[in-house]
């Protein structure tokens, strides 16, 4: 598996801005001012997961005919392919439509089916899916972060991230003349993500050009993950 962080948490960048100081709703016979504060963290990791679309495409002048070249084509691969256990292998989209001539007539059927392969074993991913490349070649390959490893990282900026709210409240307070502060209230956006390929695109090579026992040339990028935590402080005077 390439779990590796290309970057660790104690590294992430935190991001917190002033938005606006108004007063909040008596409290203790008071009004006390409120300073609204955002916080966020974010570290880049590998992209772990790697899906690897396969692809067959059948066309006849009769609909029957173009159906069951995908079903037998698709069946046969599955079968093998579900033979070992490094790999999800799982159906994608299938369509059977018409083609038409200059008058609008149907002159004929094309079709396509997919397969996919999911695996954390990127090196397995594709020497799996080069054994079929005759019969279903490559039509697509996404990378993504797994789940086990996104809840983790996930997990670390919270504690990052809160702990940054915490420290840049309490300066922002002393800042402006307060002695402390208390928490009004506290929202956790969600997780971003941004992908970074290894290269500008990623260029499929044709499959005439490919030997069934040679591998994809594929590699995972690396992927932005974020958190962000935004809330509103009372601003405490010193008693």
């Amino acid at each position: 598996m390439r779990t590796t962080w290309l970057s660790s948490i104690a590294m992430a960048s935190l991001t917190l801005g002033l938005l606006g100081v108004a007063h909040a709703e008596p409290s203790s016979h008071q009004k006390l001012p409120t300073l609204h504060l955002e916080a966020q963290a974010y570290t880049e990791v590998q992209q772990d997961t790697v899906t690897i679309t396969l692809q067959a495409t059948h066309q006849s002048s009769e609909q029957a005919v173009v159906t069951q070249q995908l079903t037998e084509v698709v069946s046969r691969v599955l079968a093998e392919a579900k033979k070992q256990d490094k790999v999800k292998v799982s159906s994608g989209n299938y369509y059977v439509r018409p083609q038409h001539d200059k008058d609008g007539k149907v002159s004929g059927w094309i079709g396509q089916s997919q397969l996919l392969f999911e695996s954390t074993d990127i090196d397995a991913a594709s020497k799996l899916a080069a054994a079929y490349q005759d019969q279903m070649p490559v039509a697509n390959v996404a990378f993504s972060v797994s789940k086990k490893v996104r809840m983790q990282v996930e997990s670390e900026l919270m504690q990052d991230a809160a702990q940054a709210f915490q420290q840049r409240a309490l300066a922002m307070a002393q800042a402006l003349g307060f002695d402390s502060y208390r928490l009004k209230e506290m929202h956790l956006g969600g997780s971003g993500a941004v992908f970074k390929a290894p290269r500008a695109q990623y260029e499929m090579m044709a499959a005439s050009a490919m030997s069934a026992a040679q591998d994809l040339p594929i590699d995972s990028g690396t992927q932005e993950l974020s958190l962000s935590l935004s809330g509103s402080i009372y601003l405490l005077e010193k008693k």
